[in-house]
């Protein structure tokens, strides 16, 4: 399979974008983006990369996967400071796990250091999708210290439909040290290079809240937050599309909790820093940098 990523201008090359949203997130009419808005994103500082493969859908043009978003401006230290919005990545099914998304990314941040607007990008993320997490915390190198409620209110697609849409909102920082390491920009070694491949930190150093069995699932256990300042390993469900599809009380259960713990850690300056493998289970590793 070869791959070609480069980036999509035309209105045809858009409706073939239009049709990856359907596929991928399973997204209404009503959820698509228009053509004449992905047109004056990208004529206005807006970019959307697409991955063409030679043996892709031919209705699609071979596209399987794309990331879309625009150049945007935070305050951040009391300063104005530009930042591109990453609002869409996705791959279709047939072609996951085969490391497209990562080049996608990674494709993404060397286009926009090309571009020469800012080092800083921004997405959002639904955290109870493991494998989301796993990928932009720990493959990726991004950090998250920002929690929003409900984000986008009533979403209709077929991922979030009936359950508020909160999201983390994750920062890469293009230039730093995870970043480049995750972008083969730098060489690591020693305990670097084998926190990158995953590393378990000392359990005896790590305060892991605790599941319990549920059914078919596990469920949080609600505890007093430990924010001494000691690391905090954050469960994260095995499966939250399953558990959304057979018990609507426990998916609501898994929100409200990690809604709580991400908040409560991040209002006393913790961070998300990587989503590590402990004993078989995965949890999001919170650091207290502030």
């Amino acid at each position: 399979m070869t791959i070609t990523i480069r980036k999509i201008t035309s209105v045809e090359e858009c409706e073939y974008f239009q049709e990856l949203e359907r596929r991928v997130w399973d997204a209404p009419e009503l959820d698509i983006m228009p053509i004449h808005t992905l047109i004056t994103c990208v004529k206005n500082g807006g970019l959307i990369l697409g991955a063409f493969a030679d043996d892709g859908p031919p209705e699609m043009g071979g596209l399987i996967g794309a990331t879309f978003g625009w150049v945007g401006v935070a305050s951040k230290g009391g300063e104005h400071k530009t930042r591109f919005c990453s609002h869409m990545a996705g791959v279709l099914q047939e072609y996951q796990r085969t490391g497209i998304g990562l080049q996608l990314k990674l494709a993404q941040r060397q286009t926009i250091l090309e571009m020469g607007y800012t080092d800083w990008i921004v997405w959002t993320y639904d955290p109870l999708f493991r494998a989301n997490g796993v990928f932009n915390i720990h493959k990726l190198g991004a950090v998250c210290n920002t929690y929003y409620r409900n984000n986008y209110g009533v979403m209709l697609d077929g991922l979030n439909r009936g359950v508020p849409s909160d999201r983390c909102q994750v920062d890469w920082w293009l230039h730093s040290e995870r970043v480049m390491a995750a972008a083969g920009e730098m060489e690591v070694s020693g305990e670097e290079e084998k926190g990158k491949k995953g590393k378990q930190p000392s359990i005896a150093d790590l305060q892991i809240l605790p599941t319990e069995p549920s059914g078919d699932f596990k469920a949080p256990v609600e505890v007093n937050l430990p924010l001494d300042g000691s690391a905090i390993a954050l469960p994260i469900p095995d499966d939250i599309s399953a558990i959304r599809r057979s018990d609507g009380e426990l998916s609501l259960a898994w929100r409200v909790y990690t809604r709580t713990v991400l908040e409560q850690s991040f209002a006393a300056g913790y961070a998300m820093v990587d989503c590590v493998r402990i004993e078989g289970e995965w949890y999001y590793l919170l650091n207290q940098t502030a």
